[in-house]
């Protein structure tokens, strides 16, 4: 039985806590082995609570991948944890680059991820499969109302982009923008997003609500935990018709007034506010590496707690920056593509 994993997070920025978690659960396995961070830029503050961090290129670059496989190699890297929508596309389509550096890519089947980061696609799918989603509409479907209207880019990611649109002249940008938006009517309800476990065998075994009371900057800054029936059912059931689906999905959805549950956003990683269905009792990050050494976890879909709240606060990171110019020295990454330090 293996006693060493390192892990690779990529794309960490702020993901403090989710580093954290993954380095003592390590601890608590009695496992040795580091946790590893890669971002673009030297002032993530999550790049600095793993053990090592690298600068790597953009996720856009040709040399992003390059660099990412030299690290599980020097590194011996078993488990690569993507974090970011955008670069889940890419990272999919070299799922058997990674394999042969003897890691394992935490990431569901290309399939999947072609679904979630195409928000149409997003909406056909769960359409054709009897899941509540708002509906997509066209522009002239939408000039004729009911408003508000819901635009969003239709491959953004976290809250880029997205407009609520009060009146039908607030839709003239559509046809103006280069981008390509889609337009959803408005859901009245609740917010919550559901942490989804699906393992490394695609199998759905634990759903947490989590009730977004506070979102900032296109992260949650507040929730609280819900054991909502409904809202279970309804993400496990998601899970298993999306099919080919790896470690945590996190769904984003609506409850209206008559209990309908409507998905709007499904993305196949670990979402910004995890950290408390984690502290609640749902422990990722331990049935991960479990499943992954070849263990079978403990994993019980109910011992979580209800109504626990997650109240964040900044906390600073101090560092001098020559310390941020000498962390950078330690990756492969060419020199052409290392970011300019501020």
């Amino acid at each position: 039985m293996a006693k060493t994993l390192n892990i690779l997070m990529t794309c960490v920025g702020r993901r403090v806590s989710l580093v954290q978690a993954f380095r003592r659960t390590l601890d608590d396995l009695g496992l040795k082995g580091q946790v590893f961070a890669a971002d673009w830029s030297p002032l993530a503050p999550a790049f600095y609570a793993a053990d090592k961090g690298f600068l790597v290129p953009g996720v856009n670059s040709p040399d992003y991948v390059e660099v990412l496989l030299n690290i599980c190699r020097q590194c011996e890297i078993g488990l690569v944890i993507p974090l970011i929508d955008t670069e889940l596309i890419t990272l999919a389509r070299a799922r058997e680059r990674f394999t042969e550096t003897g890691a394992r890519l935490l990431l569901s089947s290309l399939d999947v991820v072609e679904i979630c980061r195409d928000k149409r696609k997003t909406f056909e799918f769960l359409s054709a499969h009897g899941i509540g989603t708002p509906k997509v509409l066209s522009y002239e479907e939408a000039l004729k109302g009911p408003f508000p209207v819901v635009v969003k880019e239709r491959s953004g990611s976290s809250t880029r982009n997205v407009r609520q649109v009060s009146r039908p002249a607030g839709l003239s940008f559509v046809h103006r923008s280069k981008l390509d938006f889609i337009i959803q009517e408005y859901v009245h309800g609740a917010e919550f997003t559901i942490d989804v476990y699906a393992g490394l065998d695609g199998v759905p075994r634990v759903a947490v609500p989590r009730q977004r009371i506070q979102v900032r900057a296109g992260e949650v800054s507040k929730a609280r935990t819900t054991r909502h029936p409904d809202l279970i059912r309804e993400a496990l059931r998601l899970v298993e018709v999306l099919r080919g689906c790896v470690g945590v999905i996190t769904a984003q959805c609506r409850l209206t007034r008559k209990g309908a549950v409507k998905f709007f956003d499904v993305n196949p990683r670990f979402g910004g506010g995890v950290p408390l269905a984690i502290r609640a009792g749902a422990d990722f990050p331990r049935w991960i590496i479990e499943e992954h050494l070849g263990r079978k976890p403990n994993i019980d879909p109910n011992a979580w707690e209800d109504d626990l709240l997650m109240l964040r606060y900044d906390e600073a990171i101090f560092r001098r920056l020559e310390e941020l110019s000498e962390r950078g020295k330690e990756t492969s990454m060419p020199e052409r593509v290392r970011p300019e330090f501020p």
